[in-house]
């Protein structure tokens, strides 16, 4: 059971009413000179203001978007009745990641998943013969996950988050398959996740999501997926090699310079 998230009080956002002016009628005569430069004064700030205050329109007000949740409320305060608390549940989280995935599937509940940005989910017995069989540390022997920042979610209090920064070198055959090329991987900084049950077994592992693609030798890529990027050998379909724009993206952004240039002509 998580807590509920805190209530978010958003203000309107203002919104200034359009003005239209309404012509003066015609005169028979013509206006005298101090007369027309007078209506060409008014007339342009009153064009002024408008475009200032259309300007204005659907605007958003920043102060109306920010706010900031009080984490200690939702994670050690009443509103929180996960019965397994916050300290806790990141000491069980560290635990599990150092006794490796292959050993932990006593601490998998039954409906566990294992989900990455293009991986699964992978159920609980699918899961534990896929990392059973796939041993990293022989190709990189010196591989340090790098583990930092362990926090408990406020609004899934039953849920840790944390991060890595993958390091190794490339010295050792990796899945039996690739010699060594002495490639120093350093994979970009990527989150992970952990959540729990009531019972403080594990229902889902969550890895892989890049959070800066333009860090690290991987062309972007988390997981196993930038290590064998990185090594020169990546796996052979397009989710296991670095980010591509593909054309229809190309062409949309096309239209948005395009877009754009003919609004700067306008002015």
């Amino acid at each position: 059971m998580t807590a509920a998230p805190a209530r978010v009080h958003a203000t309107p956002l203002n919104v200034a009413r359009r003005v239209v002016s309404k012509p003066a009628p015609r005169r028979a005569s013509a206006p005298s000179t101090r007369s027309s430069k007078s209506a060409r004064a008014n007339a342009s700030e009153m064009t002024s203001t408008t475009a200032s205050q259309d300007l204005d329109i659907d605007a958003p007000d920043p102060s109306a978007i920010y706010d900031v949740v009080d984490e200690d409320e939702m994670l050690y305060g009443a509103s929180n009745t996960f019965p397994i608390k916050p300290d806790e549940l990141v000491v069980k989280c560290k635990s599990a990641l150092r006794a490796g995935f292959a050993n932990i599937g006593d601490s998998l509940a039954e409906d566990f998943e294992f989900i990455g940005p293009v991986v699964g989910p992978l159920p609980r017995d699918a899961f534990v013969n896929a990392v059973g069989g796939f041993d990293l540390t022989t190709g990189f022997p010196d591989m340090k996950s790098n583990y930092h920042h362990f926090r408990v979610d406020p609004f899934e209090t039953n849920r840790v988050w944390f991060q890595n920064r993958t390091t190794g070198t490339h010295t050792g055959k990796l899945a039996g398959r690739f010699e060594a090329t002495g490639t120093v991987v350093e994979c970009p900084p990527q989150a992970l996740s952990m959540t729990f049950n009531e019972s403080g077994k594990i229902v889902k592992i969550t890895v892989g999501v890049v959070m800066d693609r333009t860090m690290g030798n991987t062309g972007g890529l988390g997981g196993v997926f930038g290590l064998f990027s990185a090594i020169g050998s990546p796996l052979p379909f397009p989710e296991a090699r670095p980010w591509k724009m593909s054309k229809r993206y190309r062409f949309f952004q096309w239209l948005g310079r395009l877009s754009a240039k003919k609004a700067e002509a306008k002015k």
